[in-house]
């Protein structure tokens, strides 16, 4: 009997070291397993303020142990006040043509900051960037990474209700993964009834071209494309109720004399422009979430500006 149960115990304590725990770094646990961690996702890639806060349950959170092994123990130091509890929870991971990209969200007592970590295609961690934060209701930080892989990071400050002043700044990032600021845009401060239109001077000849409104913070914009089967849009919104954004910009194609569409190459997105006695209205025909929030749509009937 004594023997019997001595062999049911080594069987326990074998089982139990051969075990671990896939967050805690516990047992060989390797860069597979880590990676595993995360969502795969391709490029485009963006990540919102909404799906930022979004509540993680604690049985994600990356251990330190973790965190020291394959990324760096020192992130999050420079950005949260000292002696800050962090904890951090894998979103997503996404390979690249010189690095590979890793977004770590960072959760303090009352900040949240999401980071980009640089891996190099062995595995190796290179170097990160803050790329998005919530910290109150005036501020959003969020960013996103193109097909080209420049990643942008949006700021967003709302001065007063209806004034909003926005600043995107763009980088590049080498195969040691350093980053290099290429461009910065800014609104300015952008007054109640202003919006920053990229493409606001281009050529409007056409009868359809023109800028089409809905409030004061969400517009499309149509200008001439390079034919004239084709044309240039703009759309970015503002949903009050729920604070969600989206904005894209592209090509489309007239499909008859009222209508026009729009198909992502890289995405399944695709917008539906519907025109008719000054107005247009848009339907997304494709998953457009990488262009804006999780609890809004491209949709909508929007007034031409006279």
């Amino acid at each position: 009997m004594n023997k019997l149960v001595l062999a049911l115990l080594t069987i326990g304590l074998l089982a139990g070291c051969g075990s671990k725990n896939k967050n805690s770094g516990k047992g060989a646990f390797t860069f597979e397993d880590f990676r595993h961690l995360f969502t795969e996702a391709k490029l485009p890639y963006k990540l919102t303020p909404e799906t930022l806060v979004e509540k993680s349950a604690d049985s994600a959170a990356i251990s330190p142990e973790v965190m020291k092994q394959f990324l760096t123990d020192t992130l999050g130091i420079s950005d949260f006040p000292e002696g800050t509890v962090i904890k951090f929870y894998p979103l997503a991971a996404i390979d690249g043509a010189a690095v590979n990209y890793f977004v770590v969200k960072a959760i303090g007592k009352s900040t949240t900051t999401a980071y980009v970590c640089f891996l190099d295609k062995k595995g190796h961690y290179l170097n990160r960037l803050a790329v998005a934060k919530v910290e109150n209701k005036k501020d959003q930080h969020y960013f996103s990474i193109d097909t080209r892989q420049v990643i942008k990071v949006t700021n967003e400050h709302e001065l007063s209700p209806g004034r909003t002043a926005t600043r995107e700044d763009f980088y590049g990032v080498g195969e040691d993964g350093k980053t290099t600021l290429i461009m910065t845009n800014s609104s300015g401060d952008a007054a109640a009834g202003q919006i920053f239109n990229p493409i606001d001077t281009l050529p409007g000849k056409h009868k359809l071209s023109g800028d089409y409104l809905s409030g004061e913070t969400s517009i499309v914009s149509i200008r001439d494309g390079d034919d004239p089967k084709s044309f240039l849009f703009f759309i970015t919104f503002s949903n009050e109720k729920t604070g969600c954004k989206g904005e894209l910009s592209g090509t489309g194609h007239f499909t008859s004399a009222n209508k026009g569409e729009y198909k992502d190459k890289e995405t399944d997105c695709g917008i539906a422009f519907q025109f008719a006695s000054g107005r247009v209205s848009i339907r997304e025909i494709g998953g457009c979430g990488a262009y804006r929030g999780v609890r809004c749509f491209f949709e909508g009937s929007y007034s031409k500006k006279k």
